[in-house]
């Protein structure tokens, strides 16, 4: 809900004001700001209720991807896995904060990696995009103490996708997200 202005923008990044325009236009496109009209603009709210819907699609839209990434993966897709987990859980061994962003980085390109040989660019862009807005929630709450073991989730699926389960993988990334 916070405005944004571009003259705050534009001196905050030292950027023109075209550019700054451009960028929240795109975001508007992306639904992370939202255009008042000519009263500017504003990040986008968040809710539960907007949580929820985003959950819902990203579990239907990333294990169906992940099921004929599965099907699909070939040695090349197995090895980029592998690679992709083994980077994964070197960072989240414990997770240190030093390796915050590095962890980022690695969990990304492992999401990615997993869903890599579904076949579909498409869809990959959308899970792009849906995976942007959960990520506004992942860093709104990620002070809170759920005492997940995100290794172990991360451990589940990898199994199960490499031993090619994609039922069994699918549902460990649905209970993952």
């Amino acid at each position: 809900g916070e405005k944004l202005l571009v003259e705050h923008l534009k001196l905050r990044y030292d950027v023109g004001a075209g550019t700054v325009r451009e960028a929240l236009s795109r975001l508007v496109s992306e639904a992370m700001v939202v255009a008042e009209g000519q009263r500017g603009f504003t990040v986008a709210p968040i809710s539960l209720e907007d949580l929820s819907d985003v959950t819902n699609v990203r579990v239907a839209v990333e294990t169906d991807a992940l099921r004929s990434s599965i099907r699909n993966g070939d040695d090349f897709w197995r090895n980029r896995l592998r690679i992709a987990y083994d980077n994964l859980s070197a960072l989240e061994q414990p997770l240190q904060d030093e390796n915050v962003r590095r962890w980022e980085q690695a969990n990304s390109e492992f999401h990615e990696a997993l869903l890599s040989a579904c076949g579909s660019p498409w869809t990959l862009r959308v899970v792009r995009q849906l995976t942007q807005h959960a990520e506004r929630y992942r860093r709104y709450s990620i002070g809170l103490h759920t005492g997940r073991d995100v290794h172990a989730e991360h451990t589940q699926i990898f199994d199960a996708a490499i031993a090619g389960q994609d039922a069994r993988a699918a549902l460990a990334l649905e209970s993952h997200i």
